[in-house]
């Protein structure tokens, strides 16, 4: 029966009541009741009939609708070129996978069991997305509480993206660490076949790299090439550092290399800026090493070569320039902080002081930072002895009373360290847009990024040194250091030099005799460090627990009930150093605030500094030292042997 629409429907019921209400149709009233009553059924019954066709016919809709939808997802399931994988949530066994899923196992005769399943689970919860069956490379995703494992085929993604890598331009910067030193005395001859020597050994090595190179004066060079070959300059560990050192040393002429490599998608302006950042951080740890980094915030520098140590480079017209920056940086303030590392030594006090000097001259307001937590004993004897000198007692201040009263253009001055981790007070030190940074350690990742200006001298003895050479291009016959400031500043020189023993120089002397000169009281400072007869049988006590770990190597750990002070420590390591056929010594103890300390001294024996760097810390090539959190001495000590190991198997292979 054709069915009608609503439509019409609606027109033939209101003209049958048309027509009924005006008797047209049925004059009688009883017949037309009961001809009204059959129409209303009849009416009933196919408004009834039309309902079940319109349900019925839905009904068809919707099951054809799931029937194609059934069909098309089986297709897909069946044909998409992505892997699933269906797994009991409880016990992590294959219930089901696709025909690609398959394909991916059984092409390559691998098994999902039981144990594969859960290794892409805990792989996937350290966010190792990716897997690699046979040659092709999948990206995964679990979905763990459904109980499903995605792959899809990212092979060709991948070897495009290792394309581009390694074709990435790569911008490096290589320059003779000591050329002016060596070519001094040198005649014409002499100095013509020591360039041409340089000159041949880094354009053969840049060659056989297929890099880009030129010459930008005697004694540096720059290269460009593609990121693959840089790959190789790293797994060789720019084997061109040994060579040129070892090949100038049977000549009688001890060259050393320092290069600065970057590379990354940026401006080649900015890889030539970051090229030559590099480069000045290789020559500030000491030379005779490469630092690769990405040109980037995030990225981290990695570190080749620097095995030999520090070449001083120093000399009086950049000590001359560096104290005339310092004085730009300084007067454009309205008032300075100087502040040092935990725990300061007298090395970090003596550079505070002398700083203060520097500030006092230009008439600027200045403080010295200490916190009275943080104050080892030589220091607080220092503090003892200078209470009777009001103008230099009342320039200390705490972190606390630094931060209360700091004004928004203030300078904040970092001595005898350059990592913001370790500074005295971290608060304070975010607190400051204007940093300056006096120091002698070699530099490592963490550097201020607010940093004006940094005279950072790995070849000196220490900050002191640094400090008196830029007063001494500053001060005046009238203004001159008073003999307490001179003594404190040659206690800090003693500390880091061992009493003149160790990491001096001539300009170490020079300093020496000037602050001598100026009235600084050697007789003082022996008294700083005098020990008492508990520190020298707590020092005993740490050299009696020392173990061999090679010939040459020893570790010595303190009480694991006992807390000791950094000095105990340092003492301890400089005793065993000390001591016969003992090239390398290591102490860690826990110190009073809970953290494990490690003080390490070598003497021509392992690169201390590049150990500690491996553990978080950093220093000297022969005195480095790092602090740990959150470890036992035990643990402490198996990450140390485990570093020392690491660090001996890449000397190896240099």
């Amino acid at each position: 029966m054709k069915m009608l629409s609503r439509t019409q429907w609606v027109i033939s019921c209101l003209i049958i009541f048309l027509l009924e209400g005006t008797g047209v149709l049925l004059p009688y009233f009883w017949t037309r009741f009961f001809w009204l009553l059959v129409l209303n059924v009849l009416l009933f019954f196919l408004f009834f009939s039309q309902w079940r066709i319109l349900k019925k016919n839905q009904n068809e809709v919707i099951d054809y609708v799931n029937k194609n939808a059934e069909e098309s997802i089986r297709e897909v399931l069946e044909t998409m070129p992505v892997g699933i994988v269906r797994f009991d949530k409880k016990t992590k066994e294959k219930i089901w996978m696709n025909p690609f899923a398959e394909y991916i196992f059984t092409s390559n005769n691998e098994e999902l069991s039981q144990r594969e399943i859960q290794q892409i689970i805990y792989q996937n919860k350290a966010d190792n997305h990716f897997l690699v069956f046979g040659k092709k490379k999948y990206f995964v995703y679990v979905y763990e509480a459904e109980g499903i494992i995605y792959f899809t085929d990212v092979t060709n993604e991948q070897r495009l993206k290792e394309r581009l890598q390694s074709n990435r331009v790569v911008v490096g910067i290589i320059s003779v660490d000591n050329y002016d030193d060596i070519t001094e005395n040198m005649d014409e001859k002499e100095v013509a076949i020591l360039n041409s020597y340089i000159t041949s050994e880094i354009t053969d090595w840049l060659k056989g790299k297929q890099a880009f190179s030129r010459s930008l004066s005697r004694e540096k060079y720059i290269f460009v090439v593609q990121f693959d070959a840089l790959e190789t300059m790293m797994v060789e560990k720019f084997d061109i550092l040994k060579k040129i050192r070892n090949e100038s040393i049977e000549k009688g002429k001890a060259i050393t290399l320092s290069i600065g490599v970057t590379y990354g998608s940026t401006t080649m302006y900015s890889l030539g800026i970051a090229a030559n950042n590099n480069l000045a951080i290789a020559l500030v740890r000491g030379g005779d090493q490469a630092v690769v980094k990405e040109d980037s915030e995030m990225a981290r520098p990695l570190y080749f070569g620097g095995t030999s140590n520090s070449i001083t480079k120093r000399t009086r017209v950049r000590a001359r320039a560096m104290a005339q920056a310092l004085k730009g940086v300084m007067q454009e303030s309205e008032e300075i902080y100087v502040m040092g590392h935990h725990f300061p030594d007298m090395d970090a006090f003596g550079a505070s002081v002398g700083v203060a000097h520097i500030a006092k001259l230009y008439d600027i307001p200045v403080h010295i930072v200490l916190d009275e937590k943080q104050l080892i004993i030589d220091v607080q004897r220092c503090l003892e002895q200078i209470q009777e000198v009001p103008e230099l007692t009342s320039l200390i201040i705490s972190p606390q009373e630094a931060q209360s009263i700091r004004k928004k253009n203030s300078l904040l001055v970092m001595v005898d360290h350059s990592d913001p981790t370790i500074t005295m007070n971290s608060d304070l030190y975010a607190s400051f847009e204007k940093i300056v940074v006096i120091d002698h350690h070699r530099r490592g990742v963490e550097f201020p990024e607010k940093s004006l200006f940094s005279y950072v001298e790995s070849s000196s003895s220490s900050a002191s040194e640094l400090v008196v050479e830029l007063i001494q291009y500053i001060s005046t016959s009238v203004k001159r250091l008073l003999p307490i400031e001179a003594t404190v500043l040659f206690a800090g020189l003693v500390v880091d030099t061992k009493s003149f023993t160790v990491c001096t120089s001539s300009r170490t002397f020079d300093v020496a005799s000037y602050l001598r000169g100026l009235g600084a009281d050697s007789i003082a400072v022996q008294s700083l460090f005098e020990e008492d007869l508990s520190t020298y049988v707590k020092v005993n006590e740490i050299i009696v627990r020392s173990q061999f770990i090679s010939e040459e190597i020893v570790i010595a750990t303190g009480d694991t009930e006992e807390r000791y002070e950094n000095v105990f420590l340092a003492k301890a390591a400089d005793i065993l150093l000390g001591m016969t056929k003992i090239r390398t010594s290591f102490v860690l103890a826990k110190l009073t605030n809970g953290q494990i300390a490690i003080s390490a001294r070598s003497k021509d024996g392992l690169n201390v500094q590049s150990i500690m760097e491996l553990l978080g810390g950093g220093g000297h090539f022969d005195r480095a030292a790092v602090q740990l959190e959150g470890l036992t001495i035990k643990e402490a000590k198996m990450q140390l042997i485990q570093a020392i190991q690491e660090k001996i198997e890449e000397e190896k292979s240099v």
